[in-house]
């Protein structure tokens, strides 16, 4: 089959009843998790990954996750809108003039302008690719367990994009999860590691359970912590109006979508950096070229729409590593790696040889659930937003249950709910050293890659430690991976510049508006 013959298939086989379903259920469930405070995109599809173990097309239940991906993003500027509180981390920049638009009692039109931007960002993130993937793909084919090593090494180094605020802590974190995964028989050689003598640890900690204990659980628990101390109050929603985005409105802000989305797309293909780092400089950059900047901070639709078109077309830029290479591009597709290997697939240019067919409809799977946002987004927007009133006292058991009843799926032993409460644990310690559990999971994720094609390469070279520098392209990726560590630093000391100029500007737009309401 052709590369036109396996689009035509992909698309014939997403628009299926059962694959629509589970497109517009993801994006549902994706835009109710994306918009509470304090949870995030990467809770909702560890929530929905247990519920993908009955589909029987792995394809499905990838496509399924992304749909989660994709309304959890959008999902995120609904609390940020209407109570100044990002649902997830890449909405905090849309707070910043979503909210006072939102003051002015013009919800409905800061809502539109985030929806359009979103569909409008998403759509040209899956496109790149769908268009990208397999040129990538091809060239990737020629890699030999060498190579394969060096792209893992380049992925143990993106702890560097991953690792928050603190560098050292996220490589702490990053050689935790490498001793988790250590945890077990060795496949090579057969010696029990770590085990202790204990006989539930003979077959290691599945990914599963740990994803659910060190992110879902985390969060929860942090949360629910943090809503009883401030005494089990949050703000009332504002009131959604009738007036939406026009079409003149539409336009006037469609160059700052179009370039957002352009930027966003080349930093979300970039491995390690993600939506978060995309939002702040996009909204930078926008208001620099902006004809008004001075609105910026005060309500700007271009603001809203240059944070929200970024965010959402790293949805399907970040893909591209993950897909071909097999090397996640930010927090999230990392555990998307997770879930493709527990649904039998490795992501990496095999999959457009031998799982081809597969590896195409769960690209056209994320192109279609960009696709229906904005239907999706109109018609639900308004009932979605009525969740963030609900008190967390009564969704946090609700999601710890089924947090719990996931793991057990998984494998259908108990042993699995004991991991993860006992992961549990540790992710709170980890919580109280204000260490990242992403770095720890990227690393449990990619140890055993890396381990394992060391070895090979070993055997293969007769233990030249110094093949990984005589082939050219395993040379290149590491130094690439040098570049790219080093580029990455550097984009984080400017968002944290960036962080601290937007800070002192909202300090200042909520004393403005304190002012205003006092009089």
């Amino acid at each position: 089959m052709g590369y036109f013959d396996y689009i035509t298939s992909a698309f014939a086989a997403v628009f299926t009843l059962g694959n629509l379903v589970f497109i517009f259920g993801g994006m549902l469930m994706g835009m109710v998790i994306g918009c509470i405070p304090g949870l995030s995109v990467t809770l909702g599809i560890i929530l929905f990954l247990p519920l993908t173990y009955g589909i029987k097309d792995p394809s499905t239940a990838i496509i399924s996750l992304l749909a989660v991906y994709v309304g959890g993003m959008y999902g995120g500027s609904i609390s940020a809108i209407t109570l100044n509180t990002p649902g997830t981390n890449s909405a905090i920049a849309t707070t910043f003039d979503g909210y006072p638009l939102a003051k002015k009692g013009r919800v409905l039109q800061a809502l539109d302008t985030s929806l359009f931007a979103s569909s409008f960002g998403g759509i040209i993130g899956a496109l790149l690719l769908l268009v990208l993937a397999a040129p990538i793909a091809a060239f990737v084919s020629k890699f030999t367990s060498v190579e394969y090593f060096s792209m893992a090494v380049l992925g143990i180094s993106l702890l560097a994009g991953v690792s928050g605020n603190s560098l050292p802590k996220g490589i702490l974190s990053g050689l935790f999860g490498i001793l988790i995964a250590c945890i077990g028989v060795d496949a090579v050689t057969g010696v029990s590691r770590f085990t202790f003598g204990v006989s539930i640890l003979q077959f290691g900690i599945d990914m599963l359970p740990a994803m659910i204990a060190l992110v879902a659980l985390k969060q929860v628990v942090g949360k629910l912590a943090e809503f009883k101390v401030n005494g089990g109050k949050m703000e009332d929603a504002n009131k959604i109006d009738k007036k939406g985005l026009s079409l003149s409105e539409a336009k006037s802000i469609l160059p700052a979508t179009a370039l957002s989305t352009i930027i966003a797309s080349f930093i979300g293909a970039m491995p390690g950096v993600g939506g978060g780092v995309a939002q702040f400089l996009c909204y930078n950059q926008a208001k620099q070229l902006s004809k008004h900047p001075e609105k910026f901070g005060k309500g700007s639709l271009e603001g809203i729409a240059a944070a929200e078109s970024s965010n959402n077309a790293v949805v399907g830029s970040a893909m591209i590593p993950l897909m071909t290479m097999g090397i996640p591009g930010d927090g999230v597709t990392a555990l998307l790696l997770g879930a493709f290997i527990l649904h039998g697939m490795q992501p990496g240019p095999n999959m457009f040889t031998k799982q081809a067919l597969q590896a195409y409809t769960i690209i056209v799977g994320c192109f279609v659930a960009n696709l229906f946002l904005w239907p999706l987004g109109k018609v639900m927007t308004r009932a979605v937003a009525k969740v963030v009133q609900v008190k967390y006292t009564y969704l946090a058991p609700a999601i710890m249950l089924f947090c719990f009843a996931g793991a057990f799926a998984g494998t259908g032993n108990f042993k699995e709910m004991v991991f993860c409460a006992v992961l549990l644990v540790f992710s709170y310690l980890l919580k109280i050293m204000e260490i990242d559990a992403i770095p720890l999971l990227l690393g449990l994720i990619l140890a055993k890659i890396m381990e394992t094609n060391f070895v090979t390469a070993m055997m293969s070279y007769d233990r030249d430690y110094f093949i990984f520098f005589k082939r050219p392209i395993s040379l290149i990726i590491l130094v690439i991976t040098v570049l790219l560590v080093w580029s990455m630093l550097r984009i984080n000391k400017k968002v944290d510049a960036l962080n601290e100029e937007q800070a002192e500007e909202i300090n200042k737009m909520h004393n403005d508006l304190e002012a205003q309401e006092a009089c």
